[in-house]
């Protein structure tokens, strides 16, 4: 697969990031270092201007809108993406947006409850959507950095829709891949900005060889789960969706740990925002049953689909 970009989506991801490197973009750090911060003005303009739309458009499609998710995942605030860029285009079409997805075996709460217009219930064999009425939603207070709600007792009416509960699912697979491969680079360049900066024994943290070729593996690792999460997009396979979000959540302990490790005191507080990325890693990292049970998801269908495979079971 090719993975360098066309010349539209090289002009979509150029005006995306003048957009989201704009001083009135909306996304600054508070100096408070809250556990999150929604920017409802950030994801207003990008809905505004048509950003979520990319998966249906011919020239830009599926892999770019994996990678707005990815780049906008790298921000220190939240928007509602991933389920708009990527998942809203396999539902109907006057389906309001900001939209939170339920997976039935994870359960409440949910995140971007509180903001959501829509919901997407995915379950095994179906899907349904529901709009939450006034009253119905209660915002829970979580770790996790996004904001999280749950419903009420009389919670909403849903709607099975005309959508392959399959199909959804890897488009759900690969965009959760892509929001972690951005959360974790966007926690690494936090990173290296503080070691590059910090002085220790009267040089830059670093320019020490040991720190230098962790982050490097950390790097490398991160390269890997966007190439991966783009491939996906690409082909929307069972397969390659599973395996796309299986490796990001097997890398994430390790890059997280590091990271942290390097921030010293600082990444054990909320004196730094890198908790931003990574706590919402560790809430993803656990999705669709965490990177064993997709692993094995992968295999299964990669054993299934092998002639020989199916000539050993004849």
């Amino acid at each position: 697969m090719d993975f360098t970009p066309n010349e539209d989506q090289t002009a979509f991801f150029a005006m995306l990031d003048r957009m989201t490197e704009a001083p009135e973009a909306g996304w600054a750090v508070a100096p408070d270092y809250a556990r999150f911060a929604w920017s409802a003005t950030l994801d207003a303009t990008l809905d505004a201007n048509g950003f979520y739309d990319a998966a249906n458009e011919e020239t830009l499609g599926p892999v770019a809108a994996a990678e707005l998710v990815r780049r906008l995942a790298r921000l220190p605030v939240v928007v509602e993406c991933a389920a708009s860029a990527l998942l809203r285009s396999a539902l109907p079409a006057d389906l309001p947006r900001p939209l939170a997805v339920l997976e039935e075996a994870a359960g409440e709460p949910v995140r971007f409850l509180p903001q959501a217009r829509s919901v997407l219930r995915l379950g095994p064999g179906r899907a349904a959507i529901a709009r939450p009425a006034p009253g119905q939603v209660v915002t829970v207070d979580s770790l996790f950095a996004y904001p999280m709600g749950r419903f009420t007792e009389r919670g909403p009416d849903w709607e099975p829709i005309n959508a392959d509960p399959a199909a959804l699912a890897d488009l759900w697979r690969i965009a959760i891949a892509a929001e972690m491969a951005g959360a974790l680079d966007g926690a690494l360049d936090s990173v290296v900005s503080h070691v590059r900066d910090r002085r220790q024994f009267g040089r830059p943290l670093g320019s020490f060889q040991t720190i230098q070729h962790r982050l490097a593996e950390a790097a490398t690792r991160i390269e890997g789960a966007r190439l991966l999460v783009l491939k996906a997009a690409e082909h929307r396979a069972p397969t390659e969706a599973a395996i796309a979000l299986g490796y990001v959540q097997d890398i994430a302990t390790r890059v997280i740990y590091d990271l942290h490790q390097f921030m010293g005191a600082m990444g054990l507080t909320l004196e730094h925002p890198l908790h931003r990325w990574t706590y919402r890693v560790r809430l993803l990292r656990s999705a669709f049953g965490g990177a064993a049970r997709n692993f094995d998801m992968a295999a299964g269908l990669r054993w299934t689909a092998s002639p020989s495979a199916a000539s050993t079971s004849g």
